[in-house]
């Protein structure tokens, strides 16, 4: 089964290579900004580029089953950043595992998408009250994509 790991140099990138290597599950392509600067950068497919970008996203998504979508933008980044990546490059990723058939597609966010919570644990079925400037952005998206494959 050949993965895709968005966000793939970052901390839960690398952590899911060495995870996924642990499992056995060596055919790794990742799609990142930055380098995949680790050991394991020989044993894995390395993409550069952005998820905004449509071209790089379906460069990446070549022959992909598995779709762990992990890129987002970090809070200090300006709004319109954090809404270009975490927004636009969601869909973009959506969109092109569709219409590339991925079997799975999971995507790990934060808890940011429900607001200031008021009770735990927070369960995946609470209702979305999102903070700016995502708001009703990508959960929109997963919603209108939403089957047994996406989580």
């Amino acid at each position: 089964m050949k993965v895709l790991i968005t966000g793939g140099s970052g901390f839960l990138g690398i952590n899911l290579v060495r995870y996924f290597f642990k499992k056995g599950i060596s055919d790794i392509r990742t799609l990142d900004l930055v380098d995949f600067d680790y050991p394991e950068r020989n044993r894995i497919e390395e993409v550069k580029g952005d998820i905004r970008n449509k071209d790089d996203v379906a460069r990446a998504m070549k022959d992909i089953k598995l779709v762990i979508h992990t890129a987002a933008a970090l809070p200090l980044y300006k709004k319109k950043d954090i809404y270009s990546t975490d927004v636009v490059g969601t869909r973009n990723l959506l969109e092109d595992a569709y219409k590339n058939n991925v079997e799975r597609f999971i995507h790990i966010s934060s808890t940011a998408v429900y607001g200031i919570p008021d009770h735990h644990p927070l369960y995946e079925d609470d209702k979305l009250k999102g903070v700016a400037p995502l708001r009703g952005g990508a959960s929109d998206f997963f919603q209108k994509f939403s089957s047994p494959n996406i989580a």
